[in-house]
């Protein structure tokens, strides 16, 4: 199974394109608590990931911007997880993501998953992962600091795709290349 994991503040509707182009797969989107029709919970990336553990030892999990950090958080947490597929992650330094976070207002319930972005280690955490790894790095504003992740998690692989730009779910490239990846 592949489960798909959403950029704040999408559900899993983010990905119904890329899983109708994958119907003969089996696959799933998650929702965030407090998104869409999913009640809201701790808006934390280690709360997320925890209420969406995989089941099944052999699901691949595919992250994509603030679904890479749930997707890595997913792997520390239990080891009943498959290949992780991290697309364009938000690999930011300090400075960035307090400059990023004060922009946000902490009465809006829309933006939780975003406060839960930049509240996490994400260098503490990929230092700390020890799994499957395929890192993509599209053409986006995060082709870069998805590089430089790249260079913190010992034994991932870096695919440079800059043939997939946004909307990068939606292209016929990136379906090709989750299907190759997951099979």
């Amino acid at each position: 199974m592949i489960l798909f994991l959403p950029p704040a503040p999408h559900t899993g509707a983010f990905f119904d394109g890329i899983r109708n182009a994958l119907s003969d797969l089996n696959t799933e989107a998650a929702t965030y608590p407090g998104y869409g029709d999913v009640p809201r919970g701790i808006a934390s990336i280690e709360a997320y990931a925890a209420s969406l553990l995989p089941k099944d030892a052999d699901t691949i999990i595919v992250g994509f911007h603030t679904g890479c950090l749930v997707a890595v958080e997913m792997a520390l947490q239990s080891q009943k997880t498959g290949p992780l597929i991290l697309v364009d992650v938000p690999y930011f330094g300090d400075e960035i993501k307090t400059k990023y976070a004060a922009g946000l207002d902490d009465n809006n319930p829309e933006q939780d998953a975003f406060r839960a972005a930049f509240a996490y280690d994400t260098k503490r955490a990929l230092k700390r992962l020890s799994h499957e790894l395929i890192l993509v790095a599209t053409e986006s504003n995060l082709f870069e600091p998805t590089v430089k992740a790249s260079k913190e998690i010992k034994g991932s692989r870096l695919l440079e795709r800059r043939d997939i730009s946004k909307p990068a779910f939606e292209s016929a490239a990136m379906a090709e290349l989750i299907r190759t990846l997951a099979v």
